[in-house]
């Protein structure tokens, strides 16, 4: 067995001299030991017969578990990483500079965790040994409540030689969803995008733990003077830099130009241009940028559209007929990237794409006429992120008439655990038929309703209502690794939920009422309206905070972000009428607003660490993201006149 304690060259001599003992009985066995913790199955995405470049990230997964039996509830574990001088010019002082610490979530009956997609770094603090060009292993250390645990490490632990590295803008793109959709856009309404994407940008080549802080970024349980050192937090994390030098922490060397096209798997030399949408219902072909917040995926969500020769051509023209396409986003930097072998590969992601043609509403024959739409966002990432979805349902059927608007809103991620948790919900629901009127709706905030009305008759119903209700809740506690300890933090969401709805609904058995209700001179003598105007809307904001101040570490997080403001108002007059042969006249003209701003901010955390090889100031971007708002007319649909069912 091997203690993670043990000098990693003399492991292997150990574990050398073990195979080659033969069947000699004078070579005694191993003596077992007791271990905390067990790691296997250790990966990482990289060839190591290649150099690596210091500041740059490397993926790493592996499997984890507790052997402690006397641990009988579920602890947070932070594996930390650090990389060692192999072969050191001082044996007694090799040269050790540590990365991050992955927190993991350990259940207490021993079963295996799989940590996957996370991600280590040789920080500066590797600097010599990579000028140098020396090899280093990577050495693994577990902890729990400032104590290190017994680890035994069963998977072999690569070696790596290290190099300088330059800038690289590592690239990631992902969809909401792998079908796009191309909607008809009627007069009046702003045009709905093909897809909504989200595109991520890590720059590699600078430290992760290097980046200017503001004083309002340090939670205030931090700003005091440290006893040893005679500064404060704020001082401590300039890091030597001058105020010139902090200016550039995360600036590219250059801008750098994301685009984005639609290429049919069947025509690969043909290339569709997606253009990316405004704030003001205008599109660009491009979306510059030039600093990235380094160590993570800086995350940017955009709305794409195709438009022109491009989208006749996949409406009625050439591509009428092609279903499957490529998605390929691309960034393009006008410096010379330096990044490890294989990098300088990710400049283009490519996502397959299922193209999808919303169908024409029939206006002429039909047995029911709908006017629908549904809209679901995504922002974020992997580590917090908001999604969100509307959607509205406005039938003219030979049973009547049904107008449905609904909204969710979820918050969703994975911060040393996973969390998953609904904000708000509204429904808003108003139906007549030949028989009788009903509305309903309810609204609920943190998974309680807080506002609600039912009722049905068959007399007039009329219902103005206009509620609010500011509501906050926390809604995750959640962990970041941060050396040998973990910070624990929590994430809070408050804000507004409302809903405003002005409903009006009747039956009518009077012939001219009927006949001026539907503009015919057909004898109606039975008819029904609906007139409606329902808001639902959400406005949230979220705070993360959280910290410790233990004798060895000092951190803290606190950082307030946009979640979510969306309101979607839907206009509308439905009416419906049976005349005295059976036949059913419909008419309706509908309207539907929204406005919408998504997950934005950025959260630091910020401390000092004072002992082991982890001895220093730091400051970790756990999340960055940004999304602008858009407002638009969704909706703008009408019968053009009354129509009859089939």
């Amino acid at each position: 067995m091997l203690t993670i304690k043990t000098p990693l060259l003399a492991l292997v001599v150990l574990a050398t001299l073990t195979a080659c003992g033969g069947s000699d009985s004078a070579v005694e066995p191993p003596v077992a030991v007791d271990f905390d913790i067990e790691m296997s199955d250790f990966s990482m995405d990289f060839d190591t017969n290649q150099a690596f470049a210091l500041n740059h990230r490397i993926p790493v997964s592996f499997t984890i578990r507790g052997t402690d039996a006397s641990i009988t509830e579920i602890t947070n574990i932070p594996v930390s990483f650090s990389f060692v001088e192999k072969n050191p010019a001082d044996p007694a002082a090799p040269i050790v500079c540590s990365s991050n610490a992955i927190d993991v979530e350990l259940p207490a009956n021993g079963e295996p965790v799989v940590v996957e997609n996370e991600f280590i770094w040789p920080v500066s603090e590797c600097q010599l040994l990579a000028e140098a060009g020396r090899e280093v292993e990577l050495q693994v250390g577990f902890f729990r409540d400032e104590t290190e645990l017994k680890g035994n490490v069963t998977a072999t632990l690569p070696t790596l030689t290290l190099r300088e590295g330059g800038t690289d803008v590592e690239y990631e793109l992902s969809t909401e969803s792998s079908v796009a959709l191309l909607a008809i856009t009627e007069e009046g309404e702003s045009p709905t995008p093909v897809l909504s994407v989200q595109s991520g940008f890590v720059f590699n080549g600078a430290d992760p733990y290097f980046s200017k802080i503001d004083a309002s970024e340090i939670p205030a349980d931090l700003q005091v003077v440290d006893a040893e050192t005679g500064l404060s937090i704020q001082q401590e994390l300039t890091y030597g830099m001058t105020e010139a030098q902090l200016n550039q922490l995360g600036k590219l060397p250059a801008s750098v130009t994301l685009t984005y096209v639609l290429i049919p798997e069947s025509a690969p030399g043909i290339i569709l241009p997606l253009m990316i949408g405004q704030e003001n219902d205008s599109t660009v072909a491009s979306f510059s940028f030039s600093e990235i917040q380094p160590g993570i995926a800086d995350e940017v969500n955009h709305d794409l559209y195709l438009e022109g020769a491009d989208l006749a051509a996949v409406q009625d023209g050439a591509l009428a007929n092609e279903t499957h396409f490529i998605l390929r986003g691309c960034v393009v930097t006008s410096f010379s990237q330096n990044g490890n072998d294989g990098d300088q590969t990710n400049d283009c992601k490519d996502v397959e794409i299922n193209l999808e043609r919303e169908s024409a509403t029939a206006v002429t024959a039909a047995s029911d006429i709908s006017f629908k739409k549904n809209q679901k966002r995504n922002a974020g990432n992997s580590r917090i992120a908001i999604e969100s979805e509307m959607d509205v349902d406005n039938t003219l059927s030979r049973n009547g008439i049904l107008s449905r608007a609904t909204g969710e809103v979820a918050l969703r991620g994975n911060i040393g655990k996973s969390f998953d948790f609904t904000i708000a919900e509204a429904i808003a629901e108003a139906i007549v038929t030949k028989d009788q009127s009903s509305y309903f709706h309810q609204i609920k905030a943190f998974n309680k309703v807080v506002a609600g009305d039912t009722k049905e008759s068959k007399e007039h119903l009329k219902l103005k209502n206009e509620f609010k209700q500011d509501k906050s809740q926390e809604v995750a506690s959640v962990g970041y690794g941060f050396g040998p300890v973990r910070l624990g933090f929590k994430i809070s969401a408050g804000g507004r939920v409302g809903i405003d709805v002005d409903d009006d609904m009747d039956l009518l058995i009077d012939l001219a009422e009927c006949q001026l209700l539907l503009v015919s001179a057909e004898a109606v003598n039975t008819c029904g309206y609906l007139t409606r105007t329902v808001a639902p809307n959400f406005s949230f904001t979220g705070r993360i905070f959280g910290g410790l101040d233990l004798r060895i570490v000092k951190a803290g997080v606190d950082a307030n972000l946009r979640f979510l403001e969306n309101k979607f108002p839907l206009t509308g007059v439905l009416s419906f009428g049976l005349t005295d042969d059976d036949r059913i006249l419909v008419r309706g003209d509908v309207t539907l607003d929204h406005t919408l701003q998504t997950i934005s901010g950025k959260v630091k955390l910020v401390g000092t660490i004072k002992v082991f090889r982890f001895r220093r100031s730091k400051s970790v971007t756990l999340v960055s993201f940004s999304s602008k708002p858009v407002t638009q007319n969704l909706l703008t649909r009408s019968t053009e006149g009354t129509l009859e069912l089939l």
